[in-house]
């Protein structure tokens, strides 16, 4: 599968490797579900295989509304695909994608994607040694001067903007605070994916 990686940590190109790498799971599939007449199987061998090929490594992609829109986009392809529906046909009948996912029975991708993030986010806030994967996301630079215009989202920041957290004070705390307990991440993560 392999992860691409580049000097400015643009995600566009990753992207897109992710995007095809799921076209050619599911060609790989296509004969076998449209053989299928039972949709809830044929769900599961779309999510066990075209899923995991669309989302592999977004555990650290720093998601901004684009690229969620274009992981969402391709999904619904997909499960129009699946769903034996072509885009134009979706139109004329006038249905939504709430129609389609309702037919095809298969995952939201961004669900997915949110709960891999969050259980990457407690996994590494819970080690103890000192691994890069820890150092980097605590990394602050201190000497360096901010170029001009608003700055990178980074990965913690979408990970602070996607979940917000209050204590029993009714304050606001930040998500690696609580990530260090098992127990309360977890309970975390039920709560924030539905």
């Amino acid at each position: 599968l392999g992860r691409l990686l580049n000097h400015n940590n643009e995600l566009e190109p990753e992207l897109h490797r992710r995007r095809r790498a799921a076209w050619v799971a599911f060609n790989n599939i296509k004969n076998t579900t449209d053989a299928l007449s039972c949709p809830r199987i044929r769900a599961q061998l779309f999510d066990s295989i075209v899923l995991p090929a669309l989302t592999y490594g977004s555990e650290v992609w720093t998601f901004t509304q684009a690229l969620s829109e274009r992981v969402r986009v391709t999904h619904a392809a997909l499960e129009r695909r699946l769903v034996g529906i072509s885009l134009s046909e979706q139109r004329q009948r006038n249905l939504h994608r709430e129609d389609i996912r309702a037919q095809s029975e298969v995952q939201d991708p961004l669900l997915v994607i949110k709960k891999k993030k969050l259980g990457w986010a407690g996994h590494i806030m819970r080690r103890n040694d000192d691994r890069w994967t820890r150092l980097v996301q605590e990394w602050y630079p201190i000497g360096e001067k901010r170029p001009v215009g608003r700055p990178r989202m980074r990965w913690c920041d979408s990970l602070q903007k996607e979940i917000s957290l209050f204590d029993d004070e009714n304050l606001e705390t930040h998500w690696s605070t609580i990530a260090k307990d098992r127990m309360a991440w977890k309970a975390v993560i039920r709560d924030h994916i539905r």
